[in-house]
């Protein structure tokens, strides 16, 4: 079962608040309106590899993605999906105004939960663990203020932030093993972190979240 996690934060300013769940698509910062009984979901490739990745939901059609790609959020028609990748077999069940982040990874196709991002005066932060990493942080790049703790394997943390620019990086045993930068954080945004097993050492991309109707 895939696990969800918030964490608080420290220092800088930086205050953090659960996000509630959008009933319809005029309370959301992701992008165009679409009607409130609809569903959004995204896909994330991390299958290594040249051969690209596409699933199909109903009439909606992701992909082909490349390895450590993403696709915006997609509307959706709400209902049970059933999808396979690389030999695998998922089941995601839609529901209305909720957004979902399909994983596919050589040995399964997961399925998160994304809490809706609905305060246009914050910056919304995921930091997904899909490494064998044991705990992840995402801090400051010099380590002083954690903004997401101890995120396990198939877990996510989330934090909404005040959108402070500052570097962010990525931590595992007290070290930093991935610096991001500055992401540029500005009111109404959400930025995901994905880290994904890989050879020799995990690989770490980041996406701003957006819904795409096209």
């Amino acid at each position: 079962m895939i696990r969800h996690e918030m964490k608080t934060a420290s220092a800088l300013g930086i205050l953090l608040a659960l996000s509630t769940l959008a009933a319809a698509e005029s309370r959301s910062v992701y992008g165009p309106q679409v009607p409130g009984d609809t569903a959004f979901v995204r896909l994330v490739n991390a299958i290594p590899g040249k051969v690209p990745l596409a699933i199909e939901l109903g009439a909606t059609r992701y992909g082909p993605l490349g390895w450590a790609k993403t696709s915006p959020y997609r509307p959706v028609t709400p209902d049970i999906y059933q999808l396979e990748a690389a030999g695998n077999e998922g089941e995601i069940i839609a529901k209305s105004g909720r957004y979902y982040t399909i994983v596919c990874t050589p040995t399964a196709v997961s399925i998160y939960e994304d809490p809706a991002h609905t305060d246009p005066a914050r910056a919304q932060l995921f930091l997904y663990n899909l490494s064998t990493l044991p705990r992840i942080d995402l801090r400051t790049a010099d380590g002083k203020s954690t903004v997401i703790a101890g995120v396990r394997p198939s877990s996510f943390g989330l934090a909404v932030v005040n959108a402070v620019r500052v570097p962010l990086a990525v931590f595992s045993n007290g070290a930093s093993f991935a610096g991001l930068g500055d992401l540029g954080l500005v009111r109404g945004s959400s930025f995901s972190v994905f880290v994904l097993a890989a050879d020799p050492s995990p690989l770490v991309f980041t996406v701003r979240a957006r819904v795409a109707v096209e």
